[in-house]
C-alpha cells in the first residue's frame, strides 16, 4: 500500500532539502508529502531513488502512516467480515445451508469513494452454490453491508469448512489515480458444512453391469420410436418413462431436492402403441417410483398386448434386465411375457408377497424386448424390421 500511492505520478509531491549521501554515510532525512499543495503529512526515509528514464521516484520508508487518507486508514485497521448466527450448517440429505455474513467496513458512516466485493473463499468439501460474486456494496459504502450465500457440501461423507474473503478498494474523489485497495478480509472463523446423506446406489446404467446380461449390450438399445395413442403421440425419446407415460401429478413431496425421473405411473395411461420396436432391440425407460406417501401401498398393473409378436416386458433396476439377475435381483413378479399379459406393481417399502415391489423413491427401467422366452433375448419374435405392442396402465395412484 505504500508503493501504491507513492508511485503514482502526478498524485502527490514530494518536497525535500537533503544531501544525497553516500552508501556509507546513508541516513533517514525527513519528506513532506503534499497533495494538490496542501501539506499532507510527513515522510521519514532512508533512500530516495529516481528512475533516470521514467523520472518515477521511490523511497524506502520507516515511517509513513499519517499520510493515507484516513477513509484508507479506516478500511486497513478496523474492516472485518463477520459471521452471524450459526456456524455449523448443512447436513439433512442435500448437504446444504445459508452462512449469514456481515462486512463491517470500519468507516463511520457513507463513504464516497468505497466499493467492498466478494473475494473468494477457502474451502474443503465445501462449494458456493448462492451469491458470493456481486459487490457487498458499491461507490459509497456505509458502516456495514450484509450477505445472505447458500453453500453445499457435495461430500457424502466428510464435513467440509469454509471461509470468505471480501477485499475493499477506496477511489479518491478528486483525483482520478489515486486509489488503495485494503484485501484479504477474512471471515472471522470457519464454518462447518456437514455432509449430506450418502446416495444409494441402487440401480445401474448399463445392461453389461448386469451379472448374466444374456448377450444383450448397450449398442442394443433403441433410443427413440413412434409412439401413438394418448396424449403424447410422435416420435419420443425412450431414456425417460414419462417422456412416453407422463408425469402423475403429486408425485414428488414439496421441497424435494431432485424431481428427475420421477412421474411415474404417468397421466398418459391408455393404449399406449409403441409402433416400431425394431427387431434384435429392447427398449428401457428409467423412472423412480413415487416418494409421496399419497402412493404408499398404491397398485397398478400394465397389460402388454403385443400386435404381431411375443414381448417380454419388465419393471427392472438395470436397463436390459428381464429377470432376475445376481447382481440386480427383482422378484418373479415385476416380469411378464406373452402376447396378452399383465404386469402388476405395488408401491411399498416392504415386499409384499410376490406382487412386484416398486420401493419408494428407487430407481428403475420399464424394459421391453420382441422375443420368445427370457432365455433367448437374442432370438427376436418379430419378423419384420420392427414390430409394436400396446400398453395399457391401470391404477398406480391417485389421480
Amino acid at each position: 500500500m505504500k508503493t501504491s500511492l507513492l508511485s503514482i505520478a502526478g498524485a502527490i509531491t514530494l518536497c525535500a532539502s537533503l544531501a544525497a549521501p553516500t552508501p556509507s554515510q546513508a541516513a533517514n532525512f525527513q519528506v513532506t508529502v503534499k497533495r494538490s499543495s496542501v501539506t499532507q503529512c510527513s515522510l521519514t526515509g532512508s533512500i530516495l531513488n529516481i528512475d533516470p528514464v521514467t523520472g518515477n521516484v521511490s523511497i524506502d520508508l520507516d515511517s509513513d502512516f499519517g499520510c493515507y487518507p484516513q477513509t484508507v486508514n479506516s478500511l486497513v485497521n478496523n474492516a472485518s467480515l463477520s459471521v452471524i448466527g450459526p456456524t455449523t450448517i448443512g447436513g439433512g440429505t442435500t448437504g446444504a445451508g445459508s452462512v449469514n455474513l456481515t462486512l463491517n467496513t470500519g468507516l463511520s458512516g457513507v463513504t464516497p469513494g468505497v466499493t467492498c466485493v466478494p473475494d473468494g473463499v477457502n474451502a474443503s468439501n465445501a462449494l458456493v452454490t448462492g451469491d458470493w460474486s456481486t459487490p457487498l456494496c458499491s461507490g459509497n459504502c456505509g458502516t456495514a453491508a450484509t450477505r445472505t450465500v447458500d453453500v453445499q457440501n457435495p461430500s457424502p461423507v466428510l464435513d467440509g469448512s469454509i471461509v470468505f474473503k471480501a477485499k475493499c478498494t477506496y477511489q479518491d474523489q478528486s483525483i482520478a489515480n489515486l486509489s488503495s485497495t485494503r484485501t484479504n478480509i477474512l471471515s472471522n472463523q470457519p464454518v462447518t458444512v456437514q455432509h449430506g446423506t450418502a446416495p444409494v446406489v441402487n440401480y445401474c446404467s448399463s445392461v453389461t453391469e448386469l451379472a448374466t446380461p444374456n448377450g444383450l449390450t448397450d449398442g442394443g438399445r433403441q433410443l427413440s420410436g413412434l409412439i401413438s395413442g394418448g396424449t403424447l403421440s410422435g416420435t419420443r425419446d425412450f431414456h425417460e418413462y414419462t417422456n412416453v407415460f407422463g408425469f402423475r401429478p403429486g408425485v414428488v413431496n414439496a421441497g424435494d431436492p431432485d424431481n428427475q425421473g420421477f412421474g411415474f405411473p404417468g397421466n398418459n395411461p391408455t393404449s399406449v402403441w409403441f409402433k416400431d420396436i425394431q427387431k434384435n432391440k429392447y427398449v428401457s425407460m428409467k423412472f423412480r417410483a413415487p416418494s409421496s406417501a399419497a402412493f404408499n401401498n398404491a397398485f397398478g398393473s400394465f397389460l402388454g398386448q403385443p400386435v404381431a409378436a411375443y414381448t417380454l416386458f419388465a419393471l427392472a433396476p438395470c436397463p436390459g434386465q428381464f429377470s432376475t439377475d445376481s447382481n440386480f435381483p427383482i422378484a418373479s413378479g415385476c416380469q411378464g411375457i406373452a402376447k396378452s399379459a399383465n404386469l402388476g406393481f405395488r408401491v411399498l417399502a416392504t415386499p409384499f408377497g410376490n406382487q412386484c415391489q416398486l420401493v419408494p423413491g428407487k430407481t428403475y427401467y420399464f424394459n421391453i424386448i420382441q422375443a420368445n422366452d427370457f432365455n433367448s433375448l437374442t432370438t427376436p419374435s418379430c419378423s419384420a424390421s420392427s414390430c409394436g405392442v400396446i400398453f395399457n396402465l391401470t391404477g398406480g395412484g391417485p389421480s
